[in-house]
């Protein structure tokens, strides 16, 4: 989805949080005059502030104050109730609610490796009005972006020696902003605004408050999904499972799901990709034997490891690890345990991603034969989905104390560098072998340090945000399967490199049985160590992706078996003796699919045939 697009949708989509300025706290939703609308920056969904990432955040501000010589305290008092909500950043950014008000922003800094807090709105005019922290008032009536305040227009200021950010002022508090340090003392304008009135809110209520004026908000929210997955239960006549990963969204759909049909009519689904926090892994056998519904479990073994040694790193633009280590696996159980298909229930949410927000609430995913999925909570923000967990006491996976907002694979390219920082808390061991792994893939690349520090494996094509923060923004890195090819009149060749599968024409021919067309149009083959001749009753040109991918899942095959979940007439089995996959021919019925089903082959050639 083009990022213009993207980012249109999810102001489109944006979710309202409304704060009681007599009571302070925030709402879901508007009930009297004394309510305010907090400004979020979409898509809105900000969620509470708790457990080791509350102390996490006072800290960063603490720290930020304290290089100042200051006491945050006068400027941003402690609240039970604390909000954040995730910014546009090149890595892990926040904005921090309290007493109805964004504060600031809590972000990593990847470049340095550090914490940061960056003063926003009302915390600005304190931090002027009280001389706190790092300020300065400018001697203009107005302040605007971009511009660049030399010292002598400075009426006062106190300035960091360091880079920190600095809260700005013009000379009558009309206009405020947030700047950045240049050399000589100068200050660059990074944002401005004009000012507002802005009220000092008193009281100090926990959660179970802000609970308890969600009541009847909350019980419309449950009858809407109840009503909803008892009518696509009683029109499609599907078994049900729930997948669930450990989350808070999965965790609500699971009760939600047990509210609506029973513990008798639903089971639980978890996916143990390999690569899960082993805290996740225990959180869910717990969960589930506590809720007294039935665990089912899809387990990826070492697919993830297999698929790395062919692939390389996964990357946003370049997931192959979701179809081997999750898609696969689970495809292969719903279908040893539901042969007919099934009723898949996820925890989905509009709030989550721009493709999230224009998905249908029921779905087919390409990638699970025969499952029918759907979302009782695809409209719930994630405010919605913590008040639930409040209000029906169901205790939320640990690893969100720690401030990670959404959990899965430890080691996933979509995360930031932030987070993963966030998770070095509870598991740095776990991160610290992925490093290993990273060196060794940078070192055979030749890709130095920059591309494993600043997380650039984390695309095959890093924006442009994040490649400006390097010293040599030049990085070019081998994925996919190692084969390369070329063509001539009627012949392709194929040179092998790493392949994980010894190569030779008995297995080749075996696995080209699969795909009609290209065996028919076959003439000869030869192989020559790592060399493969293929000779064609026709051009070559017609027939390079066909061949390109049979060579792909001869040689090296990750053995994730999703080519088998998608065979009609399971025809596709491991080769116990020589690795792979071998197809029995006298069952196998031409039909191409499993090539086209193979993600090794996919994505490589995703890579191959359009960089």
């Amino acid at each position: 989805m083009p990022m213009r697009s993207a980012t249109e949708t999810l102001k489109r989509i944006s979710g309202r949080l409304y704060w009681d300025l007599k009571e302070n706290l925030p709402l879901a939703y508007r009930r009297g005059d004394l309510d305010s609308q907090v400004r979020l920056t979409p898509p809105g969904d900000a969620y509470p502030v708790v457990g080791h990432f509350y102390k996490h955040v006072y800290n960063v501000i603490r720290e930020y104050f304290e290089s100042a010589g200051s006491s945050f305290e006068k400027v941003v008092p402690r609240r039970k109730i604390l909000l954040a909500n995730k910014v546009q950043y090149p890595d892990f950014a926040v904005e921090i609610i309290l007493d109805s008000q964004v504060i600031g922003h809590v972000l990593f800094d990847i470049e340095k490796r550090c914490w940061r807090f960056r003063p926003l709105y009302h915390t600005v005019l304190r931090m002027v009005e009280q001389e706190e922290g790092f300020y300065a008032r400018v001697s203009h009536d107005k302040i605007t972006r971009g511009y660049v305040v030399k010292p002598g227009q400075l009426a006062s200021a106190r300035l960091p020696e360091r880079d920190e950010y600095i809260a700005l002022a013009s000379r009558n508090l009309d206009y405020l902003g947030v700047g950045a340090l240049l050399r000589n003392g100068r200050i660059y304008v990074l944002k401005s605004w004009r000012r507002v009135p802005i009220t000092g809110l008193e009281g100090d209520p926990d959660w179970s408050k802000v609970v308890e004026a969600h009541y009847e908000y909350l019980e419309r929210k449950e009858e809407e999904a109840i009503s909803f997955l008892r009518e696509i239960y009683a029109k499609y006549r599907l078994p049900v499972v729930v997948s669930f990963s450990g989350g808070k969204d999965s965790l609500v759909t699971l009760h939600l799901a047990l509210k609506a049909l029973g513990h008798e009519n639903v089971k639980a689904l978890f996916n143990d990709t390999g690569i899960e926090f082993p805290e996740t892994v225990d959180y869910v056998k717990r969960t589930v034997e506590k809720m007294g519904v039935e665990l089912v479990v899809a387990n990826a073994g070492e697919a993830f490891w297999r698929g790395f040694s062919v692939m390389g790193p996964p990357a946003r633009d370049f997931r192959w690890c979701c179809k081997v280590t999750k898609f696969a696996p689970t495809a292969r159980l719903l279908k040893q345990l539901f042969p007919s298909g099934a009723l898949s229930l996820v925890g989905q949410r509009k709030y989550e991603s721009a493709q999230r927000a224009v998905s249908p609430r029921i779905w087919r995913n390409a990638w699970l034969p025969n499952v029918l999925a759907a979302t009782p909570i695809q409209d719930w923000t994630a405010f919605d989905v913590w008040l639930y967990i409040f209000r029906e006491k169901l205790l939320p996976n640990p690893l969100y104390y720690y401030g990670l907002d959404r959990l899965g694979c430890w080691l996933c390219p979509a995360s930031e560098i932030g987070e993963f920082e966030l998770a070095r808390k509870v598991r740095n061991e776990l991160y610290i072998k992925w490093e290993e792994e990273l060196k060794k893939f940078a070192v055979k690349n030749n890709l130095g340090d920059e591309w494993i520090k600043l997380g650039l494996w984390r695309w095959v094509q890093p924006p442009n945000d994040i490649l400006r923060l390097a010293t040599n923004p030049s990085f070019t890195s081998s994925r996919g399967a190692s084969v390369t090819w070329t063509t001539s009149d009627n012949t392709i060749t194929f040179q092998l490199e790493n392949t994980k599968q010894f190569p030779n024409i008995e297995k080749f021919r075996n696995i080209l049985y699969t795909n009609k067309g290209a065996w028919e149009a076959l003439k000869d083959v030869s192989i020559s160590e790592n060399k493969i001749v293929i000779e064609l009753e026709t051009k070559a040109e017609e027939y390079i992706e066909e061949f390109a991918r049979v060579t792909i899942r001869s040689f090296y095959c990750a053995e994730c078996l999703e080519c088998a979940n998608w065979c009609t007439s399971k025809a596709v089995q491991l080769d116990v003796k020589n690795g792979g996959i071998h197809i029995r021919q006298e069952q196998c019925v031409q039909c191409n699919t499993c090539n086209l089903k193979c993600p090794i082959a996919e994505y490589t050639l995703k890579l191959r045939l359009t960089h």
